[in-house]
């Protein structure tokens, strides 16, 4: 990646007549601040996605019948903790870049944060720029819908398919789809075939999309405006369920494996290569555990549901 870096600023520098090793130098600083901080804008924002997406993959879990069909249309809300919506910079940790003032650190929005406004400047050579830190949406929850269907096959295994249009609040879009395959274990444990409970597994996959944009920052060699990721997680739960009367009680512990890619938008062709290839050789891949706890009330062929996803973000679908 060095070497790549290396390549791409040396065609930069000749384009743009930076021609000291100085001001080669101010570059390479400048993009590896440029990533550093990207990573710690958004990657709040892809962890929050995958909490979205991992709710309400179920109403009730008792066994359907061959070829049932189940639709559901689905609220959630993700809950943003005030942990995640800043993070701490210290000039310390940059090699180029620097908060604007006296300040040697700042607590800077991350994507889900509020709309406080830092200034970050650096020098290229004898040129000095500045440009202000990304805001973040200035919300407490983050709430979309999606639609969902549940289809029952063969030895009591559902398939579930879901789909959440595109939302945008303020400047930043978010967009998910995903399918799901259930099973129970009653049938296949003789002890539990008679039982009022119902044991299985759920493993989903989904696919979502977050894009972000903000106020143009001038970098002198490109500008950049906007942060777009792309993800997929890979989701395996535990569930157990208990239904009473009109009530189906169910709770589940999960496990979700989710990578993502960041890339980065803007004007600068070799400016935006030098950083989308260096974001692409970060590690986004992130391990979550999560619990689920369901109550359902059946109405004839109706019913209404409630789940509470717990881990690092609370969901309620």
């Amino acid at each position: 990646m060095l070497i790549l870096m290396r390549k791409v600023v040396f065609i930069i520098t000749a384009l743009f007549g930076f021609n000291t090793q100085a001001q080669i130098e101010d570059i390479n600083a400048v993009a590896g601040d440029l990533i550093f901080l990207t990573e710690k804008y958004i990657s709040p924002a892809a962890e929050a996605s995958v909490y979205q997406a991992s709710g309400g993959w179920y109403s009730n879990f008792t066994p359907k019948k061959k070829f049932e069909v189940e639709l559901s249309l689905q609220f959630n809300m993700l809950l943003i903790p005030n942990r995640n919506k800043t993070f701490l910079v210290n000039e310390a940790e940059l090699q180029n870049i620097q908060i604007q003032g006296a300040q040697t650190s700042a607590q800077i929005p991350t994507a889900l944060g509020n709309d406080d406004v830092v200034v970050l400047e650096g020098q290229i050579g004898s040129d000095t720029f500045e440009f202000d830190a990304p805001e973040g949406i200035n919300e407490n929850t983050v709430k979309h819908g999606q639609l969902q269907a549940t289809v029952g096959l063969w030895k009591e295994t559902n398939l579930i398919v879901r789909y959440a249009p595109n939302i945008k609040i303020n400047e930043t879009n978010y967009q998910s789809y995903g399918f799901g395959v259930s099973h129970h274990l009653n049938q296949w444990i003789p002890a539990l075939k008679e039982s009022s409970y119902y044991f299985g597994v759920l493993f989903n996959y989904a696919s979502m999309s977050v894009e972000d944009t903000f106020n143009e920052a001038d970098l002198l060699i490109g500008t950049i405006n906007g942060i777009a990721v792309e993800g997929e997680t890979l989701g395996f739960n535990i569930i157990g369920s208990k239904s009473y009367k009109n009530f189906d009680f169910s709770t589940s512990l999960g496990l979700t494996s989710s990578k993502f890619d960041y890339s980065v938008t803007g004007t600068g062709e070799l400016l935006l290569t030098v950083l989308n290839q260096s974001l692409a050789t970060l590690n986004t891949s992130k391990t979550n555990f999560r619990a689920d706890l369901n109550v359902n009330y059946r109405i004839k062929d109706f019913s209404i549901n409630s789940m509470l996803t717990l881990g690092t973000y609370s969901n309620l679908n």
